[in-house]
């Protein structure tokens, strides 16, 4: 895959995974407003699953974002080097 379609395809991921984070985050913040009439067991189980999928989508974003980087820097390289 060559670079612009790369930084092409990494944009397009990191809106989806902002996308999925928001939702996450909404989801969370739902919890802590309305909480349901459950086991609390389940609640909090629950909870932590959203906060361990909200700091996994953080780290793949900040991995999206050190790939772009790279690739950019490639690209200037590249592009001074005529190649």
């Amino acid at each position: 895959m060559d670079i612009a379609r790369r930084l092409e395809r990494i944009e397009q991921e990191i809106r989806q995974v902002e996308n999925e984070k928001l939702q996450r985050e909404q989801m969370l913040g739902a919890f802590w407003e309305h909480m349901p009439a459950l086991d609390p067991i389940l609640i909090r189980d629950r909870m932590l699953f959203l906060q361990n999928e909200i700091r996994s989508l953080e780290n793949r974003k900040r991995a999206l974002l050190e790939e772009q980087q790279e690739l950019i820097v490639r690209a200037v390289t590249l592009g001074d080097r005529g190649d």
